[in-house]
């Protein structure tokens, strides 16, 4: 029967007595990760080695796989075939793994466990509430853009996937009438594999469109078509301006943190880049994986719309999201100074807007926004007489639009204003950055290096994994110390 490998740490290492616990101090970051790794259970990782067959070498345990990896990160040592070559000749991952590991058992046994690495993420969070690191007083959430494993010229459409498909049928073409050599039938071979992969873009591009297309008009479906693409190299990559200004194919990954000691307590990996919809999901994702929901939710403007509002409202769930209109109301940066809309007040008894000039906007129209209703608001007569019409307007008279439900967002901004709550918003800032900040300068992470979003979750999760273990391990030295 076999059994799992466990590192020999008393071993003679480049022909001299060294010993390998020496380079694993207590508190460094290779013990501190051999540690909390331990205190996992893998058990559901573990069911998938057929331990009961006599044939066979012993596999390695795949808490050793683990540590390696998220060693290896720590350490700025993202790609598999370095991971390989530190087990081969650096003492800490020799301490760590007991012998060398292929880079191929580590890529298989990360696409293996793919469905099992969010399981141990979520039992980082488990220990992070048990040692009472997550308070659930606030939650922070925020999203950050991750540039993929792809060129942005492998951008198509539609008509660029048949332009190409045509022109490698037509090389195919030359290649089989020609003289039948090795070199052509390994072209031939090389061809038909990128013509595939043309016919599975094509095709996933044709879902995207055909959903994008629900409802619309046939001239807007011409205009979807032309515009909508997709990455040939990575299909679930999306354009995206990430933070220097470069648009580029990535991921958008959303993260909630409690801000007590900064654990992550949930991560997704978006389908697109809009805040919006990751609002919601992130919520109740923190709130599953630490068996109880935060009291407060602090969010950016782009995480505010009035659907996620009201969902929050239905939910009894308190949050403090300003939208935009707050944030330039804050910074006193209204383009039309006096005449903003944010000096138009409501009367909800009359259902009527009063101007800057004492001047009464009644409701004139109501009509459809992207599936919601809204009143227009104004007074033609009122201003075709008001001397302060240009300061106004552009126009010939000032409209103002309405949400059937802005209400929701006036309560928003009249919580914000609370001072007691914009130093509960503050919290937010270091909390939901802070941990981005840390993946992309201290571990200089700013690239992925796998493809399909199935894979780039699996990234996502170590890094969680890691930075909530730090977490914890620096918690438990402040124990230790004091």
């Amino acid at each position: 029967m076999r059994h799992f490998k466990k590192p020999e740490r008393n071993q003679l290492v480049l022909m001299a007595h060294i010993d390998l616990n020496s380079v694993a101090p207590v508190g460094s970051a290779v013990r501190t990760i051999d540690d909390l790794v331990t205190s996992l259970d893998t058990t559901e990782i573990e069911k998938q080695y057929a331990l009961d067959s006599v044939t066979g070498r012993n596999p390695i345990h795949p808490k050793t796989i683990i540590k390696v990896c998220l060693f290896a990160i720590h350490s700025c040592r993202f790609s598999l075939r370095k991971m390989e070559y530190d087990t081969r000749w650096n003492l800490a991952y020799r301490w760590l793994a007991g012998e060398h590991i292929d880079h191929s058992t580590i890529g298989k046994f990360l696409i293996s466990c793919r469905d099992l690495i969010e399981e141990l993420f979520t039992q980082t969070v488990v220990i992070a509430v048990e040692r009472e690191l997550v308070d659930f007083e606030v939650l922070a959430i925020d999203s950050v853009k991750l540039r993929a494993s792809a060129s942005h010229k492998e951008e198509k459409n539609s008509a660029s996937l048949i332009k190409m498909a045509e022109k490698i049928r037509g090389r195919i073409k030359e290649l089989l009438d020609d003289v039948s050599t090795e070199a052509n039938e390994l072209e031939v071979t090389i061809l038909r594999r990128r013509e595939q992969r043309l016919a599975d873009a094509k095709k996933e591009l044709c879902r995207r469109v055909e959903v994008k297309s629900v409802g619309k008009s046939e001239c807007e479906k011409k205009k979807i078509v032309e515009k909508e693409k997709i990455n040939i190299t990575d299909f679930d990559a999306h354009k995206m301006q990430q933070g220097n200004g470069e648009i580029n194919p990535s991921y958008s990954t959303t993260t909630a943190v409690d801000v007590k000691a900064d654990i992550i307590t949930h991560y997704q990996v978006n389908e697109s880049d809009n805040d919006n919809k990751a609002l919601i999901p992130a919520i109740e994702g923190s709130a599953e994986k630490c068996d109880g929901r935060h009291k407060i939710v602090d969010a950016d403007p782009g995480f505010s719309s009035f659907g996620n509002l009201e969902k929050l409202e239905e939910t009894n769930q308190k949050a403090l999201i300003p939208d935009k209109r707050f944030e330039i109301d804050e910074r006193g940066e209204q383009k039309r100074g006096k005449f903003d809309r944010s000096n138009f007040t409501y009367d909800a008894a009359s259902d009527t807007y009063l101007c800057p000039a004492e001047k009464t906007l009644e409701m004139e129209a109501t009509f459809q926004l992207n599936g919601r209703a809204q009143h227009r608001y104004g007074n033609a007569a009122a201003c075709k007489e008001c001397p302060f019409i240009r300061n106004c307007t552009s126009g010939e008279k000032r409209t103002i639009t309405r949400d059937a439900n802005e209400e929701i967002k006036e309560e928003m901004r009249v919580e914000l204003a609370k001072p007691e709550n914009k130093n509960l918003y503050k919290l937010r800032a270091h909390a939901a950055e802070s941990p981005f900040g840390n993946i992309k300068h201290n571990l200089k992470y700013r690239i992925l290096l796998r493809r399909t979003a199935e894979r780039v979750k699996i990234e996502i999760g170590l890094l969680c994994i890691l930075h909530n273990f730090f977490k914890i391990g620096n918690y438990r030295a402040e124990l230790c110390s004091a």
